[in-house]
């Protein structure tokens, strides 16, 4: 191999373990999660019971005349899934708009390795 390979290959090995040591030495980003611990449990239970009750009713009253308790209780499913997803998504929004009593800032890792500052707010 003539001279000025032998050079660009060393350059080439130097660069990438210079970047390498860079790379390693940058720790990795964290970010934070925001867990609401009252408000959205509350609004998640709240959202099931309601719309289990809707979804009854309206079961009830959209089945047909031999099947009126199975569509009862086929849209008090519905109505509780839907419901709890509505109160928790409920929940989420008050929670980050509110003032929290008591929040608590737990530090760790997440499925990938990366460092997650979990906070936990306490909201009534």
């Amino acid at each position: 191999m003539p001279k000025i390979a032998h050079k660009i290959v060393a350059a080439a090995m130097a660069g990438g373990l210079l970047g390498g040591a860079l790379l390693a030495a940058v720790p990795a980003q964290a970010y934070t999660r925001y867990v609401c611990k009252y408000e959205q449990k509350r609004r998640e239970h709240t959202g099931t019971i309601v719309g289990a009750i809707a979804g009854g009713v309206l079961g009830n009253a959209v089945s047909g005349h031999n099947s009126k308790g199975v569509g009862t209780v086929v849209g008090a499913l519905g109505g509780a899934a839907v419901g709890s997803k509505m109160g928790h998504d409920s929940g989420k929004k008050a929670c980050t708009q509110a003032m929290a009593y008591r929040s608590e800032t737990v530090w760790e890792r997440d499925s990938h390795g990366r460092r997650v500052k979990t906070v936990y707010r306490y909201v009534r």
